[in-house]
């Protein structure tokens, strides 16, 4: 699935998650048409948005599927179709294809690239409808058959008001198989990583090698600087998200360095063509076929020796350690709970869950083989309800001294025992017997805070809300909370600023993470994240402002 997100009304427009609901991105298609020159074929790219056209003669593009494309390819006994669309009834596609004087009805076979929604969704129906045979990789075969769950078909995309359902796969796919359907040639490819089960469809029609490449290659452009994983023409960034979003960094190097070694295709028929402003061709150089997936092969070395280096340490809600010093416990009530050593002492971070909690740091401390630890300290990312909780059973039964806000303190003493020591977090510096100093933040929550330690040798924030990674829900709740009581534009906005110029952390546990996100912040990812904040108060302000 491409980067996108909910559709609205009939327009069916996705929203980029990582720029929550203010930074919208149309996937727009890219359209190519035969031409003869010189006596000799040649391609010819003209832009179009959302087209359905004529590639070559015989191979067509179904491209006003929101926010993916599918292909049609005529054959001497009927026509093949390579993905279909997000729509359940495959509307949109079947009219595309009568604007192309093709009859949905001769569709014989469906190969699905893999199992996203916007490439699968009308499948189940074309094949009741014409009784076509459907092929996917053997990898995804559980989920489509299944129709669950729903990350395996819209990623992290929020997908307000779609529905998943079971799709019957007829013919799962190794790879390595060879189809032969009247005149045509299809060389099944299992390129795994961007889901388990991706395949890529190299065709052969009256001497015409045809890619059809699904999410692996997700466009034909998109990596020019400053691209960041979520924005590269790969489908790599499945391999930036926990693996319950079904990616797999190694499996997506060795996927590219399988089409690195094939002849580059005389077409490269993507997911999600984009024209981008400038027309593309489906027919790349060698240099640019090579360019494309080296790209894509550096990045996934990276990413592979980050991973192997510090841990794939998504904050998932399974407890591990981070750090030798530095343990997340998991999540209770939907907050998340860090705990760490600071000299002899181990400090908790906030205290969500009621009475639950101090039996949740019990069992997660033993998960962890830290039987004897005792907390001394609880650090509040801000005292509302959702944050302190659980702060009285945890009081009651270890007597941590308690860091809080200034202003928070009084509204705490009130529900704590008696003789509970607290502590204002503004007088923290990094010095003492708790090494930790505290981050000036505003504008969301009641009484915020934040406290960046170092821990292991690494520079470590403990953020609360402020700031939140930005995905379609997190920036909607985002806006929400800055518009309303007790929200505070203009101290958000003065709390990014000084985040933004402050040093980066290396690693950023915040108490509500987004989709699983990694506790590891590399290159110009934190910046990058608190200028997507940024933008979401920049917008609420302009908006305010015309009003």
């Amino acid at each position: 699935m491409a980067e996108g997100a909910a559709p609205r009304s009939r327009r069916r427009v996705w929203k980029l998650g990582s720029l929550a609901a203010l930074a919208l991105i149309l996937v727009v298609s890219g359209v190519w048409v035969w031409s003869r020159r010189d006596g000799r074929a040649s391609l010819r790219p003209r832009p179009l948005e959302h087209s359905a056209v004529t590639v070559v003669p015989g191979i067509s593009m179904l491209g006003k599927l929101s926010p993916s494309a599918a292909y049609v390819v005529e054959t001497d006994k009927g026509l093949l179709l390579f993905d279909s669309g997000l729509e359940a009834d495959a509307g949109p596609l079947r009219a595309q294809m009568a604007e192309l004087g093709l009859d949905w009805r001769r569709i014989r076979a469906i190969f699905l690239t893999h199992a996203h929604g916007d490439h699968t969704g009308g499948a189940d129906a074309l094949r009741a409808a014409t009784g076509a045979k459907v092929y996917a990789g053997v990898g995804d075969v559980g989920v489509l058959k299944a129709g669950k769950p729903r990350e395996a078909f819209f990623s992290t995309f929020a997908m307000y008001g779609w529905k998943t359902h079971p799709t019957t796969i007829d013919i799962p796919l190794h790879g390595g198989e060879t189809i032969e359907v009247g005149g045509v040639r299809i060389e099944v490819i299992a390129t795994p990583g961007h889901t388990p089960g991706s395949i890529c469809y190299l065709v052969e029609r009256r001497g015409v090698r045809a890619l059809f490449s699904g999410d692996v290659i997700m466009m034909l452009r998109g990596d020019e600087p400053p691209a960041t994983e979520l924005g590269k023409p790969l489908g790599t960034y499945s391999a930036y998200l926990p693996p319950r979003y079904r990616g797999d960094v190694r499996k997506s190097l060795e996927s590219l360095r399988v089409l690195r070694r094939l002849p580059v295709p005389d077409l490269v028929l993507p997911g999600h063509p984009s024209s981008d402003r400038t027309p593309q061709s489906p027919r790349l150089s060698r240099a640019r076929w090579e360019e494309l997936l080296d790209r894509g092969i550096r990045d996934m070395e990276t990413l592979l020796a980050r991973y192997e280096a510090d841990g794939a340490d998504f904050l998932d809600g399974n407890p591990k350690r981070l750090l030798d010093d530095l343990d997340y416990l998991g999540d209770l009530d939907g907050r998340s709970v860090y705990g760490f050593r600071a000299g002899k002492r181990y400090v908790l971070v906030d205290a969500p869950g009621g009475a639950g909690l101090v039996a949740f740091v019990r069992s997660r401390l033993r998960c962890l083989g830290r039987e004897a630890v005792s907390p001394s300290a609880v650090l509040l990312t801000a005292c509302g309800p959702h944050e302190t909780a659980g702060l009285r059973a945890l009081t009651e039964a270890w007597h941590p001294q308690v860091v809080a806000a200034r202003e928070g303190v009084p509204k705490l003493r009130s529900t704590c025992p008696p003789g509970t020591e607290f502590l204002p977090a503004d007088g923290l510096t990094g010095e003492g017997s708790l090494p930790v100093a505290t981050v000036q933040v505003a504008g969301r929550g009641v009484a915020p805070a934040a406290y960046r330690a170092l821990i292991g040798g690494k520079s470590v924030v403990f953020s609360g809300r402020i700031p939140v990674k930005i995905s379609q829900e997190a920036g909607d709740q985002l806006i929400t909370d800055l518009v309303t009581p007790p929200g505070d534009v203009r101290g958000y906005f003065a709390a990014m600023v000084r985040l933004h110029q402050a040093a980066p952390p290396d690693l950023w546990l915040p108490s509500t993470p987004t989709q699983g996100q990694n506790a590891n912040l590399y290159d110009y990812q934190w910046r990058q994240e608190i200028e997507q904040n940024l933008l979401i108060v920049k917008t609420i302000v302009s908006n305010l402002q015309r009003r």
